[in-house]
C-alpha cells in the first residue's frame, strides 16, 4: 500500500460541524486547536507541523496516522487505537476540509 504525507501548520483552518441557535453551521477552527479540544494532543507544548499520513483504497480515502512532523508524537495511529467519536469527527473533517491531495510526497 502506498501512503502518503500533509503537513499543515498549527492554524490550518478545518470546518466543524456546530449548532447555532438551532441551525446547524460550519465553524472554521484551527487544526493544533481541534486537536486540542478533542483531547487528542495533551501536552501544554506548542505543535508547528502536524503531518497526516493516507492512503487511498478502492476509491476512498483514509487516515493513517497523525503527528507532530517535528518530534513524531503521535496523536492517531490507525491500526493501534480505538476509534472513538473523537477520531471519528477529526478524521471526518480532514477528509472534508483538510485538501490531503496536496501531499508533499510518498512514503
Amino acid at each position: 500500500m502506498e501512503y502518503n504525507e500533509t503537513i499543515y501548520g498549527p492554524s490550518y483552518l478545518l470546518g466543524k460541524d456546530v449548532y447555532i441557535d438551532g441551525k446547524h453551521k460550519i465553524k472554521n477552527i484551527g487544526f493544533e486547536k481541534y486537536l486540542r479540544n478533542l483531547g487528542l494532543i495533551d501536552h501544554t507544548g506548542p505543535v508547528d507541523n502536524l503531518a497526516v499520513v493516507w492512503y487511498v483504497k478502492d476509491d476512498e480515502q483514509y487516515v493513517h496516522q497523525i503527528y507532530d512532523h517535528d518530534t513524531g508524537e503521535i496523536y492517531f495511529d490507525e491500526p493501534t487505537d480505538e476509534w472513538t467519536a473523537e477520531v471519528d469527527e477529526i478524521v471526518s473533517a480532514l477528509l472534508m476540509y483538510g485538501n490531503l491531495e496536496q501531499q508533499i510526497g510518498v512514503i
